[in-house]
């Protein structure tokens, strides 16, 4: 069985001593790393397996996460947060999020070039893992997305007052000023919008693994399938189910 560091005084005192000027252990090991990096100019990647060749080698064992159930808002309390927003562009925003389940930083970097309207695709760049992948949306946001646009000369999808793009921290603002206003208790955030996607796309029977290949999550069973042609086989499936909505 692997060790486990149970020692929380010797943890609590390497902790103390790397902020005084006492040589402490940990310190010792991060100047040595650090000049053997210099060194050998060592990659990302290179530490990474070094870190993890030290870990298994020493037995430490990698602390397990505990699962927690994500508390998402009823379709009332969902339909009273849209109820609350007086400005239609703030309301597009969460009605794109909740439609493409994408994150909160691809979507505040969304180019227009990158949405292929023929096709109801939207393609984002170094996505979870570093892959490129292709999101489908429905008829229906494509209808709303187009009217707003009429007129506009956007680089991003959506752009602030002052022409620019969007910060995730000012997402998460307008998320929290609709939220208090609509006085709901269960939290809600721009990254509860990606939950509410992939629950809408479980409870329509759309399979873990095509999931997975949506929202850009890994697993052993799916390992490499982020890719043009994969997205082709569900893809039709996908907006059919997002119209229904």
């Amino acid at each position: 069985m692997p060790k486990k560091r149970t020692d929380n005084i010797e943890i609590l005192h390497d902790f103390v001593t790397q902020k005084s000027n006492t040589k402490s252990p940990i310190q010792s090991c991060i100047k040595s790393l650090v000049r053997e990096t210099n060194k050998h100019k060592f990659t990302y990647d290179q530490l990474k397996y070094i870190f993890k060749s030290v870990r298994v080698k020493c037995e430490i064992e990698v602390p397990k996460k505990k699962k927690e159930l994500y508390e998402l808002p009823t379709q009332e309390q969902l339909e009273l947060f849209y109820s609350v927003i007086n400005n239609p562009t703030h309301k597009l925003m969460f009605e794109t999020l909740e439609g493409t389940g994408l994150r909160v930083d691809k979507f505040c970097d969304l180019k227009i070039t990158r949405i292929d309207w023929d096709n109801n695709t939207m393609f984002i760049k170094n996505a979870k893992g570093g892959k490129d992948r292709i999101i489908p949306f429905g008829n229906r946001l494509k209808d709303k997305l187009k009217l707003y646009l009429q007129g506009k000369n956007n680089v991003y999808l959506f752009e602030s007052n002052r022409n620019s793009r969007f910060s995730v921290r000012r997402i998460e603002q307008i998320c929290e000023q609709y939220v208090i206003k609509s006085g709901i208790e269960v939290k809600i955030t721009p990254h509860t919008f990606r939950h509410i996607y992939n629950t809408y796309l479980a409870q329509n029977k759309v399979t873990k693994e095509n999931r997975m290949l949506l929202t850009g999550h890994e697993s052993e069973e799916v390992q490499d399938i982020y890719t043009h042609l994969a997205i082709g086989g569900i893809k039709d499936e996908i907006i059919d189910i997002l119209d229904k909505k």
